[in-house]
């Protein structure tokens, strides 16, 4: 004879009570029918202890109000149940639990009751906290740290004009090719200090979203290049319409170093072709990409390309400060976007950043 089928409820219970993730029930008056062994693992007790209301003394007294608060819209919509709370645990240590609750219908949509689980993000929430203090420190002692070279840049380049001056008339050319050599470093190095500045502010800049133009961006920045070197022969290809939900000044920022790397890159090519392009779209975000028929690099290389500093070219063959790049993938990051390449040496580079939607 077959042995009678293991009723529902029972299975489930059994089930959840190997989950490791706390697992309860709530009927609709938000008393509590059922909670797993991870829930008394994490607090103590056995059943029933903790049913009805009596498990909401393990909740910190000031997140209840904003549970019950949630709890009360749900049972009234008949929807998810969901949000973060402090539970006291039996060792007398606080967890962060973040909860979720999706209500039981009968075949005629009536709930019955809600079934939830809960999450211990104690340890990830933590782990959070102390990256962006790590993150604070970092861009502060950047900010720091650029802030203090700059009285030492100015003098050393204070000094170096003076003595370019002195030795104008002077026929020794090796002395005046190293005043000249210190000038340089130090303007290049006061390019450096500009670049630090920019990547630690943009970390802390308050973003203000909304519709931008990249197509009249890109039209823009390509004639102020036209105008600075007018005997390039240089072909633009701009698609128009092209918009973004994005802070304005952060991508005119954006897309001056990436047309700007465009120019460059593509110096040595006659005739030149930059391109800005929509790339694709989903309903979550748009991918755009700006191009070029440039030097381009090896993409075994790929993943240091958008490093502080990070430079494939010689200063003779393109100069620049590395920063560019970065800049790019920070502000990129800082609206949630990706930011990746394609490129063949002497072929050319595109460069692809995403935008969500909203």
């Amino acid at each position: 004879m077959a042995a009678p089928p293991i009723q529902s409820d029972a299975l489930f219970r059994a089930a959840a009570d190997q989950a490791p993730q706390v697992m309860w029930i709530v009927n609709t008056k938000g008393a509590v029918t059922y909670l797993n062994q991870a829930w008394y693992d994490l607090v103590g007790g056995e059943p029933p202890k903790w049913y009805g209301h009596e498990w909401t003394g393990t909740v910190l007294e000031e997140d209840v109000a904003e549970m019950r608060a949630r709890w009360r819209m749900a049972s009234q919509s008949g929807g998810v149940f969901e949000g973060t709370r402090r539970v006291r645990a039996a060792d007398g240590s606080l967890h962060v639990l973040s909860y979720r609750a999706t209500p039981v219908r009968q075949p005629d949509g009536e709930v019955t009751c809600w079934v939830g689980m809960d999450a211990d993000i104690t340890q990830l929430m933590a782990t959070e906290a102390a990256l962006r203090f790590a993150n604070q420190e970092l861009e502060s002692f950047s900010s720091s740290v650029s802030h203090d070279l700059r009285s030492p840049l100015v003098t050393v380049q204070g000094f170096s004009a003076t003595l370019r001056k002195h030795l104008a008339g002077s026929k020794d050319t090796k002395v005046r090719h190293y005043v000249e050599r210190i000038s340089d470093g130090v303007t290049h190095l006061g390019r450096l200090v500009d670049g630090l500045l920019v990547l630690s502010h943009l970390a802390r800049a308050r973003l203000e979203a909304g519709t931008i133009d990249l197509s009249r961006v890109a039209v823009d920045i390509l004639e102020m290049h036209r105008r600075q070197e007018p005997a390039r022969n240089v072909v633009t290809h701009v698609q128009p319409g092209l918009e973004a939900n994005a802070d304005a000044r952060l991508l005119a920022l954006l897309m001056e170093n990436l047309i700007g790397n465009a120019w460059k890159f593509s110096a040595q090519t006659d005739p030149a072709h930059i391109w800005l392009e929509l790339a694709s779209e989903t309903a979550d975000e748009k991918v755009f990409a700006v191009r070029d028929n440039g030097a381009g690099f090896d993409m075994a290389l790929a993943g240091q390309l958008f490093s502080p500093f990070c430079r494939f070219h010689t200063a003779e063959q393109f100069p620049g400060t590395g920063i560019g790049l970065a800049t790019v993938h920070r502000i990129i990051a800082r609206h949630g976007g990706r930011t990746w390449a394609q490129s063949v040496p002497g072929q050319g580079t595109s460069i692809f950043f995403s935008l969500p939607r909203r």
